[in-house]
C-alpha cells in the first residue's frame, strides 16, 4: 500500500493493518497498550489514538471495561461488508474504466500487482499471497486518484481479510489472482457494464468461497506479532 502515515498514532494503524494483512494478528486477538509501547517505545496516548482509529473502522472492538479486541465479524457482518464493497468497488471500476478510455491508466501497476500475486501462489507463501490480494483492491482504489475512496474501502478490505481468516481455507479460491486477471481484462476492455459485472461476481465468489459453518477458536493472549 502507497497509503502515507502522518503522525506516530498512524504508525500504530499502519502496524496494525500489516500485522492483519500478513495473518500474523487473528480475529479476536486481544491487544495491549502496554504491550505496544514497550514494543515500538510510543506513548501510551499514541497506542490509545491508533487504536480510536481502528475502532471507529470497526477493525478493532473495544467494550467498555474490557480490553480491545480485534473484530469477529459473524456471517451477516461479513455479507453486509462485501455488499457495501460492491458498492464502492462499482464506482471504482467505473473510474478505472474512464481513465482506460482516456489512456490515463497505469495498467503496468495492476498488471504486475496481477503477476505478483500469481508467484506467490506459486511459491505457496499464504500470508503474503492474502496482503497481496488486499494490496491489490486497494490499489485499484489508489489509482482513482481519490482519497475518500481510498479511506471508505480499507477498512472494508482488512474486515474481509479477518472474515477470510475464519472462513476461507487454502483451498478455497478466496479473492484469487484469477479473478483479478478477469477483472483486469475487464477494464482493458473499455466497457463499464462488463467491468461492473466483473466486480460483482468476483465479490459475489468472495462470499460463496466462505464455509460459514466454521467455528471460531477464540485466541485471546498478545503476543509480539508485529516484528
Amino acid at each position: 500500500m502507497d497509503t502515507t502515515y502522518n503522525n506516530e498514532s498512524d504508525l500504530v494503524v499502519q502496524h496494525v493493518i500489516r500485522a492483519i494483512l500478513s495473518n500474523r494478528l487473528n480475529p479476536g486477538v486481544k491487544l495491549s497498550e502496554i504491550s505496544l509501547q514497550d514494543e515500538f517505545g510510543f506513548s501510551r496516548n499514541v497506542v490509545r489514538e491508533g487504536f480510536v482509529k481502528l475502532v471507529d473502522a470497526g477493525v478493532l472492538i473495544h467494550k467498555k471495561n474490557q480490553s480491545v479486541r480485534v473484530a469477529v465479524p459473524s456471517e451477516e457482518q461479513t455479507r453486509q461488508i462485501f455488499k457495501a464493497r460492491r458498492v464502492i468497488e462499482s464506482g471504482i471500476m467505473q473510474i478505472l474504466v474512464d481513465q482506460c478510455i482516456e489512456g490515463n491508466l497505469d495498467m503496468i501497476t495492476i498488471e504486475s500487482l496481477i503477476k505478483k500475486e500469481q508467484q506467490l501462489h506459486d511459491d505457496s507463501r499464504t500470508a503474503e499471497l492474502t496482503q497481496a490480494s488486499c494490496d491489490f483492491h486497494l490499489r485499484l482504489a489508489e489509482l482513482c486518484n481519490n482519497q475518500y475512496l481510498v479511506d471508505s474501502i480499507r477498512p472494508l478490505i482488512l474486515l474481509s481479510a479477518l472474515a477470510a481468516s475464519i472462513y476461507a481455507d487454502e483451498d478455497s479460491g478466496f479473492c484469487s489472482f484469477e479473478e483479478h486477471q478477469v477483472l483486469f481484462e475487464a477494464i482493458k476492455s473499455k466497457d463499464r457494464s462488463n467491468t461492473i459485472l466483473a466486480i460483482n461476481n468476483h465479490l459475489d465468489y468472495c462470499i460463496d468461497s466462505l464455509d460459514f459453518d466454521t467455528k471460531h477458536k477464540e485466541k485471546t493472549n498478545y503476543s509480539h506479532i508485529f516484528n
